[in-house]
């Protein structure tokens, strides 16, 4: 299948005529500085200013940006817009047209999430260029790669299964909303919003005839053509064959450097690969880790540590692990709720226990006294 591809024109400035300007600047604060009598350190020091100023002028990028941001987890949690966001500001610093890949491996989650996420993408892929690099892409996964312009899987990816419910009870209500808004995530990306319906309920039928002399594909509501996609059996999903043989993809690549040869961004001269999108992505992960790690303990240690000793000891033992888990909530709170079940409720009941327990010590310590 011929394959999507989309050329970058290469930004060429050239940074002489700065290089002769500060030259010229340099020599003429020089001669200033010179011809400027002691008794005038003002004007000396607003000379330096000024050419401090110039020099520190930042120099415009001449290669376009290659940022790839790892998205792992559950959907509100490991795969937020909050990090799309800190890599949109990272890739604006270098202009419109940069290259924006979001590399998914996830199985869904919230849905209140997976509409901050749509929000986000639509204004990015305005200004950049935004590729879905799909590792597993279920539910929420799925939802949040539809919406770029390009989707590219590793050859053991799916991509499908758009099962949110939001927890409501009018079952069928929200899987009609969900069939519409996902077809027009479809539609968002420049697919067939036919599709979408299919992945939400697993009656919907989709088939598709391929040209084979242009390679034209053509959706159809059932299962009477060439291609069968979707029966009533299951939801649709998508594997890496499945999705390039009818057009849902743009191809298969099983490494960053296969991704940029399909891409066309893996010319140096012209492209520059940056890093801020994995160092966005493995910070929020070491906080998620550190939190699933750490919070247990404190958990138990809240309850054990310092009763031995009893009294004073104990309740500022309790004291310090209960603060750490109030902490905690404050810098991971998705963490938090989603994965360790910990609801904001349990924290303000921690921070109000931390007040009592402050009041008993002292209460102690006066009696003592």
């Amino acid at each position: 299948m011929a394959h999507h591809m989309r050329t970058n024109t290469m930004m060429r400035r050239t940074i002489c005529s700065a290089s002769l300007l500060l030259a010229s600047l340099s020599a003429s604060d020089a001669l200033a500085q010179k011809a400027t009598p002691p008794s005038t350190p003002a004007s000396k020091s607003g000379t330096a200013a000024a050419t401090a100023k110039q020099s520190s002028a930042p120099t415009a990028a001449t290669k376009k940006q290659v940022f790839v941001l790892p998205l792992d987890g559950m959907v509100g949690v490991g795969l937020r817009h909050d990090e799309m966001e800190e890599m949109e500001k990272a890739a604006d610093k270098f202009g419109p047209g940069q290259i924006f890949i979001i590399r998914i491996n996830s199985n869904g989650g919230l849905v209140i999430e997976g509409d901050k996420i749509a929000t986000t993408l639509s204004r990015i892929k305005n200004k950049h260029r935004l590729i879905a690099w799909i590792e597993k892409a279920i539910s929420g996964g799925a939802f949040t790669a539809l919406y770029a312009d390009e989707i590219y899987f590793m050859p053991e990816a799916a991509l499908g299964s758009i099962t949110m419910l939001s927890g409501r009870t009018e079952v069928t209500a929200v899987r009609e909303d969900w069939k519409s808004r996902v077809a027009e995530a479809c539609a968002s990306g420049g697919r067939d919003p036919l599709i979408g319906p299919a992945m939400v309920h697993s009656e919907v039928e989709l088939s598709y005839d391929k040209d084979p002399k242009t390679g034209k594909v053509t959706f159809y509501p059932d299962v009477k053509h060439a291609f069968v996609l979707s029966t009533r059996t299951e939801n649709l999903d998508f594997s890496a064959t499945s999705a390039e043989h009818s057009g849902f993809s743009e191809g298969t690549a099983a490494t960053e450097t296969d991704l940029f040869r399909e891409l066309g961004v893996d010319d140096p001269s012209k492209f520059e690969v940056n890093d801020a999108g994995k160092k966005i992505a493995a910070k929020w992960q070491k906080l998620i880790k550190g939190a699933n790690e750490e919070v247990p303990l404190l958990l138990r240690k809240r309850d054990i540590e310092g009763s031995s000793e009893g009294g004073v000891a104990f309740l500022q033992a309790r004291i310090r692990n209960t603060q750490k888990i109030v902490d905690w909530f404050k810098k991971c709170p998705p963490a938090m709720q989603y994965e360790l079940n910990i609801p904001e409720q349990a924290i303000d009941q921690m921070e109000q226990e931390i007040k009592e327990m402050r009041k008993q010590i002292k209460e102690m310590q006066a009696a003592g006294n």
